[in-house]
């Protein structure tokens, strides 16, 4: 098809009306989404075994003349992006999208061509070799769009498995802390129990230790040992008093030497005041008493 038959098409130049135009363009549409879900169909696993969620149908935006041109002008998708080249879930979503747009301007294009076909005197061959040109153009397309959709399903695959796998990692670090802190707890039980029972037997060594003697000779030694303490700390009144009066008597020092410190202080703010007073009076007197000299 040469641009002028494209351009009649779009401008209605030999009769093609605006709802023609809209009408081929919403098939066009139609036949991107019933492939896509086709692709997806075919890309999907057997048996029904649950996978990662397949990536939302991409739909190209409404085709303009321009961007038809530009669509046609560029290399063919499996030039773009050959075999193994997609390298990033970015990558695997642009394609995707070039994918939309370059099926949508094959929809239009077979649209174009089947147009121009009509006037033909072989038209059932014009028309079927147009069909070639569709079938290989999508199955180029289809092939750029399952590799894709693979590499995305499989990149939602591995961040699962990796979410899974650090998940099974804090759940151990959590389950070793918990059994750490279980063994503390357990020995710093058992150690109460042993300090207990040490008490325990101490406090029952003394009993028996004492269950011979009589209760009376425990309270004369229980008052010989308190009588002992009064005399011992009667016996260190006087040092204790003689360290009070010392420590008294070095706090009232303390209090006269600061006193004196503030009376010197002041003395000498006092003399400084009386300095500058002295000094401004005789700047004053100065210009008075200078004629008088003459």
């Amino acid at each position: 098809m040469i641009k002028n038959d494209m351009q009649a098409f779009f401008a209605d130049a030999k009769g093609v009306s605006v709802s023609l135009c809209a009408l081929v363009l919403t098939l066009a549409a139609g036949g991107v989404a019933a492939q896509a879900a086709d692709t997806r169909q075919a890309a999907a696993p057997a048996g029904g075994a649950a996978t990662a969620a397949a990536p939302a149908p991409v739909t190209a935006a409404p085709m303009t003349r321009e961007r038809f041109e530009q669509i046609e002008a560029r290399t063919p998708i499996r030039q773009r992006y050959p075999a193994g080249s997609i390298k990033s879930v970015e990558m695997a979503q642009a394609v995707l999208d070039e994918v939309a747009e370059d099926r949508q301007a094959v929809q239009l294009r077979y649209a174009l061509d089947q147009r121009a076909c009509v006037p033909k005197f072989l038209v059932n061959k014009c028309l079927e070799e147009a069909r070639d040109r569709k079938r290989l153009a999508e199955k180029d397309l289809k092939q750029a769009e399952y590799e894709a959709n693979v590499f995305q399903r499989q990149a939602n695959v591995d961040d699962r498995d990796r979410s899974l796998a650090d998940q099974r990692a804090k759940d151990q670090e959590d389950a070793a802390r918990r059994q750490a802190e279980q063994k503390q707890k357990e020995a710093d039980s058992a150690r109460k129990v042993q300090e207990s029972n040490a008490k325990n037997r101490e406090v029952q060594q003394r009993i028996d230790a004492n269950k011979d003697v009589p209760a009376d000779y425990r309270v004369r030694e229980h008052e010989a040992k308190q009588r002992q303490q009064q005399a011992e700390d009667a016996a260190r009144a006087p040092e204790r008093a003689a360290n009070a009066a010392e420590r008294q008597r070095r706090i009232q020092e303390a209090e006269q030497h600061r006193l004196e410190v503030e009376r010197n202080k002041a003395e000498k703010e006092r003399e400084r005041a009386q300095r500058q007073k002295n000094l401004q009076n005789q700047q004053q007197d100065s210009p008075t008493t200078a004629p008088a000299a003459r």
